[in-house]
């Protein structure tokens, strides 16, 4: 099965996956992200899994400052990692993320990370199966600032 590199004529298959990942989110913000994505090659890699010339999978792997649980600077990253549902448990996402691997040690990276919703217990078993620990577990916040600086 061949990983590879996606083509810059595969944008709309890929942003199609995207959307099956992600079905809560705007089909414009996943297309805003993608373009993203693409702009900075130095730090983001789009990798897919194709079979008779149809894509059924990708992962998209970044290098980051850092990553819970890593100790080495710059660390590989799992941004996303998805194998359309009829390809899952064949080995599909473990050549995806081993690509994702190679692409980060080509870079410099002795380490990767992930995360994955505490709610995904399926995502939690892929991981464990291709070796992740579970370094651990956090609830995630937000807050607006937008609005005038006030003056001192």
């Amino acid at each position: 099965m061949p990983i590879r590199p996606l083509h810059p004529d595969e944008l709309e298959a890929w942003l199609v996956m995207r959307e099956r990942l992600w079905p809560d989110s705007p089909r414009g913000d996943l297309a805003e992200e993608q373009r993203e994505i693409i702009a900075q090659p130095e730090r983001n890699g789009v990798l897919v899994a194709e079979l008779q010339g149809t894509l059924i999978g990708f992962v998209e792997v970044s290098l980051r400052d850092w990553a819970e649980g890593c100790e080495t600077r710059p660390v590989g990253y799992l941004e996303a990692w998805f194998v359309e549902p009829e390809h899952r448990r064949s080995g599909v996402g473990r050549h995806l993320v081993e690509a994702a691997e190679n692409w980060a040690r080509e870079r410099g990276c002795t380490e990767m990370g992930s995360d994955a919703e505490v709610w995904n217990e399926t995502s939690h078993a892929a991981h464990r199966a291709l070796g992740f620990g579970e370094v651990c577990r956090v609830v995630a916040y937000s807050k607006k600032i937008a609005g005038e600086i006030p003056s001192s």
